[in-house]
């Protein structure tokens, strides 16, 4: 199995690296000298945390530091008064001269490629963290009141943009007319008057988030300060002392712990396998799984679960009968079984271990280690009449999980409304959440379903020869290209893999063949997991 780190291939935009590096280092010796705390966030972050560089072939990606509301002020008028020096010069406003909400520093850079000279701006912007209200409706709330101002202010400062710089079609012009009527007549002063004075309402909570222009991750103060130094090009800057919600620390730690959790995903796989030989029925590993079988002879190294695709009917069989012959270790999750889980497909559970997303954490079902199984339905040969088709079938999906998102659970506030607007803002969350949840799920799940088994039963009769799952994304293979599957080698125990799988692989993924760069080599938001002993024991996880 290859490791995690493997060596990345540096495109040469030196020159624009250079001078963020020089930016940076402006920043830090006046953030340093006057006592200032700032901190590096998001792509700056993730390439001083895995490349002690900015991200490879990056010029798409931004330069950004944060500070607190007030220190955030305070760097800002520092630099008015070194801007004079001409190393750097602040952009602060848009082009119709209003005030912008994110600052920026440039400088600008020559690249010489294929013998020609580009010239460009190195960026690096500045943001300001504030505080939020320790409740997390609230925090909800108060994030939505301070998006919608900052939506409505840049609209109204750019209204108008140069034609030559936007194609304008009938449909562009009547959203600029009616624009033009809504927020033409709006006085951005004072929006802006308002904006910045709703964002300094809280002040020393324990959780801050950038929420100008739009809200970035909520983070416990106590994970960003103190800060920790890391080199980045020949700089060296600030990030945040726990930098998770941005990305993780791809260490030993953290493959050991993927291991382990792979052990536990081949204890259900090769249950999985030995039922559905047992009832006649077939599959064929997909998704991550598949790609790691060619790519990497096994597992991706960072992935840790299984995804296994079968054609409708097999889904069905399996569904009915293959839980008569599930061992007391596993657990089938469905719709009918697990009533409060939100997918339009079906899961495998291990009893005895759990895996706590930022997506499962607060929701009420059974959160063990998994195998996904994804049901594949018949789609028209006419690739018009499939654009249609799949768009009905990922619009009735949408629906579900739009509703299933919005069942959420009772919010809870600290304390009465202190506003008008907070009293209409609690009611209206009310009122969606008893709405929404008088849907029930079995609805949604019955309008997907009638769309995107339609045609199954119809697939000879039509001469249909290709095959779609809507599910978590829209994938499809020729039927010809699957069908017989064969018998192959996973890391030691034999399952059912695609009779083409390349072809399947070159429609999901492109070039699968290329590895991802090395920040993006991670598995899903996982937050916690554990197994417990007796699992542990039962399959010998933890020998070597």
């Amino acid at each position: 199995m290859k490791p995690f780190a493997q060596n990345v291939k540096f495109k040469n935009h030196n020159a624009v690296n250079q001078a963020r590096a020089q930016l940076l280092r402006i920043i830090d010796d006046i953030c340093t000298k006057h006592n200032l705390r700032y901190f590096a966030i998001r792509d700056l972050l993730v390439g001083a945390v895995h490349y002690n560089d900015f991200i490879p072939n990056g010029l798409d990606s931004k330069a950004e530091i944060a500070l607190l509301r007030t220190e955030y002020e305070k760097l800002i008028e520092l630099l008015y008064k070194e801007a004079d020096s001409g190393e750097f010069e602040i952009l602060d406003r848009y082009k119709s001269g209003a005030k912008r909400l994110v600052i920026s520093i440039a400088k600008p850079f020559s690249i010489i490629q294929e013998d020609l000279e580009i010239e460009g701006i190195a960026t690096v912007d500045i943001c300001a963290f504030d505080y939020l209200p320790e409740s997390k409706a609230e925090q909800t709330l108060y994030t939505k009141k301070i998006c919608k101002l900052s939506s409505k202010y840049e609209k109204m400062v750019n209204l108008l943009p140069p034609v030559t710089e936007v194609p304008m079609n009938l449909r562009k012009v009547f959203i600029l007319f009616f624009s033009s009527l809504f927020y033409g007549s709006r006085n951005p002063k004072g929006t802006y008057k308002k904006l910045f004075k709703s964002v300094k309402k809280y002040n020393d909570t324990k959780y801050i988030a950038q929420i100008v222009p739009k809200t970035d991750v909520v983070v416990a103060l106590d994970d960003i300060f103190p800060t920790k130094r890391i080199k980045l090009h020949n700089v060296e800057i600030n990030v945040p002392r726990v930098y998770n919600k941005w990305t993780v620390e791809l260490d030993s730690k953290l493959m050991e712990q993927t291991q382990t959790i792979q052990k536990l995903d081949l204890v259900l796989l090769k249950e999985f396998d030995t039922v559905c030989r047992k009832i006649g029925v077939g599959y064929f590993i997909c998704g991550g799984t598949l790609l790691g079988y060619k790519r990497h002879g096994g597992f991706i190294p960072w992935d840790d679960d299984i995804d296994v695709g079968m054609l409708r009917a097999d889904y069905d069989k399996f569904i009915k009968e293959g839980k008569k012959y599930l061992g007391e270790d596993f657990f089938l999750q469905t719709r009918k079984s697990d009533k409060k889980i939100p997918y339009l497909f079906s899961k495998i559970r291990l009893n005895g271990t759990a895996y706590i997303t930022n997506y499962n954490e607060l929701r009420d079902f059974h959160k063990g280690i998994c195998l996904d199984l994804f049901p594949f339905d018949y789609v028209p040969n006419s690739l018009n009449e499939r654009r249609r088709f799949v768009q009905k079938a990922l619009f009735w999906s949408n629906v579900h999980f739009e509703t299933v998102n919005r069942q959420i659970e009772k919010p809870i506030y600290n304390g009465r409304s202190k506003s008008f607007y907070e009293w209409r803002a609690r009611f209206i969350v009310s009122v969606k959440r008893r709405l929404i949840r008088l849907i029930p799920l079995r609805l949604t799940e019955w309008l997907y379903l009638r769309k995107a088994t339609k045609l199954n039963s119809k697939a000879d009769k039509l001469g249909l020869k290709t095959v779609a799952s809507f599910l978590p994304t829209y994938t499809y293979a020729d039927v010809s290209d699957m069908i017989p599957y064969q018998d192959i080698n996973f890391e030691g125990i034999t399952v059912m893999s695609l009779k083409e799988p390349e072809k399947f692989l070159n429609m999901q993924y492109g070039d699968y063949t290329q590895l991802p760069l090395l920040h993006n080599r991670v598995g899903h938001d996982l937050i916690s997991w554990q197994v417990d002993d007796s699992i542990a024991k039962k399959y010998h996880i933890y020998d070597n």
